[in-house]
């Protein structure tokens, strides 16, 4: 009895020591708290400190890189801010930091004040008021300081209170202890000491285990989310050391993406729900890049059911998935090349499958029978920045050593892969301050060119781009494009040969149609002079002659644009360039269709601005000019024609012929320009579509650039850039994709 009394005294004194310890634990727990705010609140003023610093370095240096030089400084004193309105508890606290907050956007307010202020009085009122909310901000921040010291200072006063306690009540429990612990020394020696073995050993294989795991992230969080706990695999995956992400939320793991749509607490509300949660999606670094990971999400219960924490056992799968898109993508990729007879499609096609599985951006570039380099497609995962590319591709387009990467590999046939692309390499790689913001909006990390080659041509490239901290290229996606591309390019050749093929059946079908039109016109109308004639109507005889010379003339543009089109079709071509002035070109040709548009009820314009002389080629000029104010005749008849010629900078010229018939639609624009292809009302007319394509050509062989603009109901404009110097060499042969838009 005596012996059962003793060890129900001791469990009662060992409760009661429990009991003290789990408060002492509290206590010490709220101390490193509130120390933790204290700190936070040291790291706010030392951010103010230096964001003051920062702008009067600016101010002194006339303040045009204030915004730029504060940025850091002021993003790391408003993110502070934010950490300590979400610590502190007290609605005072939250006020305060909410004050000092208000109190620093002033002082932002006032900096833009004093570096706009004009007059010395306006600089001393944007100082005064400066002065004024630095010590809005001082004091607030003081204040918030002393606020969280004085709970700190109650806080340790509780934790001396609960060490005295301690210490009296262990004190005490040794002294009641000591009377029965002779008599219990063998029971505890021989119950206790190989349960507390066995425990250690347990525990230290668990810790064992836990730090073995070098292939998964194990944490623990507590029931708000935060980290509690923090193994070696966690740090080799994610790169923060435990010491830094004790305490810090799950959504620090999350892209910023998912962390905005509040995709971490939906995570932990479901793993609450559904007991378990496992998924997969991005997660970042400490460093800002990206894997891909497998997730499980696991809610610890107390055995009265009520929530605990979170078990979160993480995986980084990025290569097992890039593994597996690998084989879809070229399955996919198999799949377009087999299906589409259209090079626009197949080229869209190629840069939807690479973006975003492979990179965040995508230009494809073709060449184009000048030797050009043209975007064909260009996509990005963020609409924004797909704008700005569009925009710089479109202001600064690429010239011959510009951008050196792409016409390295173009002449090597040879990828290059940057894994970090240095914000330096891309602020040379500018034209001008614009082109360079233009650049900087993309925000690029890595780059890889992967020239497109079929046979020992090649026919363009591929320019991938990754975000900036979001995901670096590896050697299997360089594989990876270069096999793609490779398939592209033979895509891209085939289907160009089939179409040839097929157009080459379509002209020789078409050709005797329409040539054999004017043949035959042409004979009834000499038929009819010879009859006015035999009959004295000299009348008749003028009208039938100006008639044939109308159909000669027809016959005479066919021919041409036939002659043009084998040329092209032979792949060489050889401009035979010399100054002229393309004013006195355009004059020539609208007096030689004075007659076709009074006989068209056309009022045929002519602007001519002076001094527009450059290297051209006359003759296959005039076939541009002749063939963009036939069809602005033909289909905007009874109405007025304009033709003109101005400068369009120091180094270009731009020649633009109007119409105002019927125009034409928007989704049939882009194919104008294509072999054999006719819209507006000329599927009623005579010709099988060969003009616009033929100048098009001609315009690029010179180097310009011809487009067109247009509403149903509205007419037509088409304009052709020329620049003054062309480049003038024979070109290879080549593949002539169609653009994606004009």
């Amino acid at each position: 009895e005596r012996l059962v009394g003793s060890e129900m005294c001791i469990r009662y004194r060992l409760l009661a020591v429990g009991a003290l310890l789990l408060t002492r634990a509290s206590v010490q727990s709220r101390v490193m708290e509130r120390s933790v705010d204290l700190q936070e609140v040291g790291l706010l003023g030392r951010a103010f400190s230096d964001k003051v610093s920062l702008a009067n370095s600016a101010l002194l240096a006339g303040g045009q890189s204030l915004s730029r030089d504060t940025a850091q400084a002021r993003r790391r004193f408003l993110n502070t801010a934010e950490r300590l309105a979400a610590r502190l508890t007290t609605p005072e606290d939250e006020a305060l930091v909410w004050e000092i907050r208000a109190a620093e956007q002033e002082h932002e307010v006032a900096l833009r004040w004093l570096v706009n202020a004009g007059t010395p009085q306006e600089q001393g009122r944007a100082r005064e008021r400066l002065a004024h909310t630095h010590r809005h901000v001082r004091e607030a921040q003081a204040q918030l300081e002393r606020r969280v010291q004085g709970r700190l200072a109650i806080e340790n006063r509780s934790a001396a209170r609960v060490d005295r306690w301690e210490t009296a009540l262990l004190l005490l429990a040794s002294l009641l202890g000591l009377a029965v612990a002779a008599a219990l020394a063998w029971v505890l020696h021989r119950r206790l000491h190989p349960l507390r073995r066995e425990a250690a050993a347990s525990a230290h294989r668990f810790q064992a285990l836990v730090e073995g795991v070098r292939d998964y992230a194990l944490v623990l969080l507590d029931t708000r989310g935060r980290v509690a706990s923090w193994n070696p695999g966690a740090e080799r995956i994610k790169g923060w050391s435990e010491a830094e992400i004790l305490g810090r939320p799950i959504s620090i793991f999350y892209t910023s993406e998912d962390a905005a749509t509040g995709r971490p607490e939906r995570d932990l509300s479901r793993a609450l729900q559904e007991e378990r949660l496992r998924t997969e999606g991005w997660r970042q670094r400490k460093d800002g890049s990206r894997f891909w990971a497998e997730v499980s999400i696991t809610a610890l219960r107390d055995a009265d059911g009520q929530p605990q924490g979170f078990t979160v056992v993480t995986r980084d799968i990025t290569e097992q998935r890039r593994t597996e898109r690998m084989q879809e993508l070229l399955a996919e990729a198999g799949r377009v090349f087999h299906q589409s007879l259209n090079p626009d499609l197949t080229a869209a096609e190629v840069a939807r499958l690479l973006v975003p599985e492979v990179a965040d951006g995508c230009i494809l570039y073709l060449l184009t029978p000048a030797g050009e380099l043209r975007p064909r497609a260009v996509t990005h995962v963020q609409p924004e920045r797909e704008a700005s590319l569009w925009e710089a591709l479109r202001r600064f387009p690429p010239r011959a050593g510009m951008p050196p990467v792409v016409w390295e590999v173009m002449r090597t046939g040879r990828s290059r892969m940057d894994v970090e692309v240095e914000t330096g390499d891309l602020a040379a790689s500018a034209e001008t301050e614009e082109h360079r913001v233009l650049i900087e909006r993309v925000a690029i990390g890595s780059s890889m060119v992967v020239p497109l080659r079929a046979g020992s041509e090649t026919l363009g490239a591929f320019v991938l781009l990754t975000a900036r901290g979001h995901r670096r290229f590896t050697q299997a996606d360089q594989v990876l494009v270069e096999e793609l591309a490779g398939r592209a390019a033979l895509a891209l050749e085939n289907t160009r040969l089939l179409r040839e093929a097929r157009e080459a059946v379509d002209l020789i079908a078409v050709t005797a149609h329409d040539l054999g039109n004017p043949l035959h016109a042409l004979q009834l109308l000499l038929s009819k002079v010879q009859r006015a004639q035999a009959a004295g109507r000299d009348q008749d005889v003028r009208q039938g002659l100006v008639a044939a010379r109308g159909q000669a003339q027809r016959l005479g543009q066919l021919l041409h644009n036939l002659l043009d089109l084998s040329r092209l079709s032979s792949g060489k071509r050889l401009l035979d360039a010399a100054p002229m002035d393309l004013g006195e070109l355009a004059r020539e040709v609208v007096e030689r269709f004075a007659e076709a548009a009074a006989e068209a009820g056309c009022d045929l314009k002519l602007e001519v601005e002076d001094g527009q002389v450059g290297q051209w080629d006359r003759v296959r000029l005039d076939r541009v000019v002749t063939n963009l104010l036939s069809n602005a005749l033909k289909f905007g008849r009874g109405h007025p024609v304009t033709v003109s010629v101005s400068a369009l900078d120091g180094e270009h010229s731009r020649l633009r012929v109007r119409d105002e018939g019927v125009g034409i639609p928007q989704e049939a624009q882009r194919r104008v320009f294509e072999r054999f292809e006719r819209e507006r009302a000329a599927r009623t007319q005579a010709g099988y579509g060969l003009g616009l394509y033929i100048a098009r050509q001609l315009v690029e062989a010179h180097g310009g650039v011809i487009h067109v603009e247009s509403a149903p109901g509205c007419g037509a404009t088409f304009t052709v850039d020329l620049p003054r110097m062309p480049r003038q060499v024979e070109e290879p042969r080549v593949t002539e994709p169609q653009p994606l838009s004009q």
